[in-house]
């Protein structure tokens, strides 16, 4: 059959990146903590990692938390990964191709163990894939490969997707840490489904959880990549408090901190014992608002939000002055579908005037959730300072993350801030999708927008790349016109360690697989 357009451009593993992804990359491989020609990377040792939280979910497919899923990255292995410039790279497939439009076949990597010994086949991507799109099963990234119809494995190292259209993000969505392949016989029946461990293939095996205290990996002798991990062992260590994390690391007491609290960034920076890595980032935080209770239930009063909020104020209160102010859509160059169109400005009066037209001229009372996640309290405090300022009076209800994040999930909640990670999504459709149509496995927002949902569809069944990036253009200006969540800012990330980590690579998603790379030189 001749292929078409979308063959060529997204059906092979060799394809070239697009512009947006080298200008990604360059600016990765000016950020990378580098290692002289004159070291030789050594063997051993163990990386003590000061983190933001413990973990919460330790099932792949159910996590909707980006510290979860950074550490299941050295755990499990997916069909494809992204790699430095986010596009996917071969992991457990070696191959890909579009035979046609709908067909979408792997040829998968012979000789790979799970870290019970075990074979990796075709029948267990089978297996992890349709638990993910069992309705059943919790999976907060479901609906971004919702376009398989049905799964089949002709032999033991092919796999084939039959689409139930064209979907031009499909490899990328594979990408995805949460497409993570298991093992079936290691599924308990939901709820506990994998959360009493971790049995992946991927460079590094699960050892222990000590809750509040610390999580353990060893490294994984029969990875298939032999070059990798270099590690014994990595130890994640929860370290809520930020300037609890901070001081860990200055006192030797964790070798890595990730993320830096911004207020720390530049003083990590002057301090010869740590090198810090990381910077922009394709991750975005904004206000998520319940559409389904008033008074979010109308559109103007959700506009208005967005007109009072002066995003100047949230960048240097909130994050330090490591931010990008985001005035409309979620997401913005140098990300190959962001665009710059600039949908809201600071205008209080403007503000006054919709809340007075949705009938409430005095104002009006609502409340914030927020846990115990960096960059919640500060992120709060603007918004209720902001808000104030046009009559609505924000309450902040502060609790632990877990409850919070638990409340944001179940629409007990009002407003909401989130974090969408670039590790959630290489695609726009991915970052999009989950969150904001109708049937979306993320739409904690209860947002339902038909006329979005068309839109959006145009994305991924466009054919080139230009033709998607316009699809998504004009989507983005109907979301900032609905206004479910209130775009604010796309934040930089970045990571400190202490001189004698080798070998770190940020990742422009804030993606962590350079772990299985990472050396101590002590």
């Amino acid at each position: 059959m001749k292929r078409t357009n979308l063959m060529r451009r997204l059906g092979r593993s060799d394809s070239s990146p697009r512009r947006w992804s080298r200008v990604l990359a360059i600016a990765v491989v000016l950020a990378v903590v580098c290692v002289s020609a004159a070291q030789a990377a050594k063997s051993g040792g163990i990386l003590r990692i000061g983190g933001e939280r413990d973990v919460s979910d330790l099932d792949p497919h159910t996590t909707r938390i980006g510290w979860d899923i950074n550490i299941m990255q050295n755990v499990y292995s997916g069909l494809v990964r992204a790699g430095t410039d986010i596009q996917p790279r071969p992991d457990l497939a070696t191959s890909w191709e579009f035979k046609t439009t709908t067909r979408l076949e792997f040829t998968l990597r012979q000789g790979v163990k799970f870290h019970n010994g075990r074979e990796f086949t075709s029948a267990d991507a089978k297996y992890s894939l349709e638990r993910i799109l069992d309705p059943n099963v919790p999976a907060g990234y479901a609906s971004t490969i919702k376009s398989i119809a049905s799964i089949e494995t002709p032999s033991k190292y092919k796999l084939v997707l039959n689409l139930s259209r064209p979907d031009a993000a499909i490899v990328t969505n594979l990408s995805l840490p949460a497409m993570a392949m298991v093992a079936k016989e290691t599924v308990k029946p939901m709820p506990v489904g994998l959360k009493d461990g971790m049995t992946g293939t991927g460079p590094y095996m699960f050892k222990e959880h000590i809750k509040g205290r610390r999580l353990v990996l060893v490294k994984n002798p029969d990875y298939y990549d032999k070059s990798v991990p270099l590690l014994d062992e990595l130890h994640f260590i929860p370290l809520i408090d930020q300037t609890a994390r901070t001081n860990a690391l200055r006192a030797g007491q964790v070798d890595y901190i990730e993320p830096v609290p911004p207020k720390d960034v530049n003083a990590l920076k002057r301090d010869k014992r740590i090198n810090v890595a990381g910077g922009p980032n394709i991750s975005f935080v904004n206000i998520s608002l319940n559409v389904a209770k008033k008074p979010f239930d109308d559109v103007r009063v959700r506009q208005a939000v967005a007109y009072a909020i002066d995003r100047k104020e949230m960048v240097e209160k909130g994050f330090d002055g490591f931010a990008q102010p985001l005035w409309g859509p979620p997401l913005i160059p140098p990300y190959w579908a962001g665009n710059d169109d600039k949908y809201y400005n600071l205008d209080r009066e403007k503000a006054k005037k919709l809340l007075a037209e949705a009938g409430y001229p005095d104002g009006v009372d609502v409340a914030i959730r927020i846990g115990t996640t960096s960059y919640h309290a500060p992120f709060a405090a603007v918004v209720q300072s902001e808000l104030k300022k046009v009559g609505i009076r924000v309450e902040i209800k502060a609790t632990d993350s877990a409850s919070s994040s638990r409340d944001w999930r179940t629409g007990n909640f009002q407003m909401y801030p989130i974090r969408w990670w670039g590790s959630d999504f290489v695609d726009p459709d991915g970052a999009l999708t989950p969150l904001f149509t109708c049937e979306g496995s993320y739409n904690n927002s209860k947002f339902c927008d038909p006329e979005f949902d068309k839109l959006l569809a145009k994305g991924v069944v466009a054919t080139t790349i230009a033709d998607r990036k316009a699809a998504y253009r004009v989507a983005m200006k109907r979301l900032a016109e609905q206004q479910p969540w209130v775009f604010l800012v796309a934040f930089d990330r970045f990571q400190a360690m202490r001189t004698h980590v080798k070998g770190y690579t940020p990742f422009p998603n804030a993606s962590q697989y350079s772990l299985r790379e990472v050396w101590l030189d002590k």
